[in-house]
């Protein structure tokens, strides 16, 4: 009851100050924390579901959706409600850490939150680009350099943005309670989120068509709509109206565009392998198997039907050698000529004349057993012109 009657206080001393400021402040109200509960259940539930999906990543239809990344993705929006809740506004800051605008406001929300959520996703979609359209593997300074050079571009944004003066980065406003973002400041943030976001549209739309096994398209378009749609919200939002977390409505309205977004990317991803892999793990990995059937990549791929039972009568499959390229076969067979290592066309029995060798496909799944094997018979390459070249 006093901590009821304490806060009723403050807040009611924040309206007076506000009003004496010529400002409009809408109290901390039951709104706020209704959003806060709702969205950390979500978000719980989300971590009951990655704890889920680690246990299980060795489970196919799992394992290729690069669990650790997405994972490290659910943390990443985790630290960005975090964040949203001191930024926009939902709890007291007064004599509380959250006052710490720059920690909170820039650390916590941009970097390691949108920042970090951000490049997880581009790395990931740039790492399927290099696959399935370049032909290299997931893994290699090919796929680590770029984002180690995102992440120091993005830490010498925070210590220069931690070194600036507040007045020209973010400050902690006392009469009203809240941390403002200056406009040249926002612009920057923006900037690079909106950068990043378009790249990852683009690296999306190059991998559209490939195998239907690996496909994410129609995932990508409802995540990538979704997001898109939220940074315009968001952009217009904190330009039209730059003290919005006065406003309840419109603080609570944003908070819960952001996380509805990073929500819809992962569950669009994640939804129905993690699913399927709870209630029908049998049934939804034989369907699985027959889509690389499909493909023709069933040959690079030693898995056990499910079907088969082990001595307690349960179904099983081979987890030490799945997506493990038959290398006894790569090994026994004469070698084919591929564009990478002859002058002339390569013919795939399955997909025609001009077609690459599907074997890169497993280094999605299993990358080091591209990286650390190379069959004895391949043709010799430049070192230095092919470095992490899968062939």
């Amino acid at each position: 009851m006093g901590n009821q009657l304490s806060f009723s206080q403050t807040e009611h001393r924040r309206e007076e100050m506000a009003q004496s400021q010529g400002y409009r402040l809408d109290p901390r109200r039951k709104a706020d924390w209704i959003m806060i509960i709702i969205i950390t259940c979500v978000y719980s539930i989300n971590v009951v579901a990655v704890l889920f999906m680690l246990w299980n990543r060795k489970y196919p239809p799992l394992k290729c959706k690069s669990p650790v990344l997405m994972a490290c993705m659910m943390v990443a929006g985790i630290l960005w409600f975090v964040g949203d809740i001191q930024a926009n506004g939902h709890v007291p800051l007064e004599h509380t850490p959250l006052r710490n605008c720059k920690a909170f406001g820039v650390w916590v929300r941009i970097l390691l939150g949108v920042c970090t959520l951000s490049t997880l996703i581009a790395m990931r979609s740039y790492g399927l680009f290099r696959v399935f359209c370049k032909n290299q593997p997931f893994r290699g300074r090919g796929l680590y350099v770029p984002y180690a050079a995102y992440c120091l571009c993005m830490l010498v944004y925070g210590i220069v943005s931690q070194v600036v003066s507040p007045s020209l980065t973010i400050h902690y406003l006392l009469h009203v309670d809240i941390c403002y973002y200056e406009t040249g400041f926002k612009a920057s943030m923006f900037a690079i989120i909106w950068v990043t976001w378009l790249i990852v549209a683009i690296l999306s739309w190059r991998i559209r068509h490939i195998k239907s096994s690996f496909n994410e398209a129609r995932e990508m378009l409802i995540a990538c709509t979704a997001v898109f749609v939220v940074l315009i919200f968001t952009t217009v939002m904190h330009y039209a109206v730059p003290l919005f977390p006065l406003n309840v409505r419109l603080r609570v309205l944003t908070t819960s565009f952001d996380h509805l977004a990073t929500n819809v990317f992962w569950w669009s991803i994640m939804a129905v392998p993690i699913v399927s892999c709870l209630v029908r793990r049998d049934a939804y990995l034989e369907e699985w198997m027959d889509k690389l059937r499909q493909d023709g990549l069933q040959r690079m791929y030693d898995v056990q039907s499910p079907n088969a039972t082990n001595n307690k009568g349960s179904s099983v499959y081979n987890r030490n050698s799945l997506f493990t390229a038959d290398y006894a076969r790569l090994h026994t067979e004469k070698p084919v000529p591929t564009p990478m290592n002859s002058g002339y066309p390569y013919f795939d029995p399955v997909y025609g004349a001009g077609a690459y060798p599907m074997a890169h496909t497993d280094a999605v799944l299993y990358p080091t057993a591209y990286i650390e094997e190379v069959p004895h018979h391949a043709a010799p390459q430049s070192k230095k012109k092919h470095r992490g070249n899968l062939w």
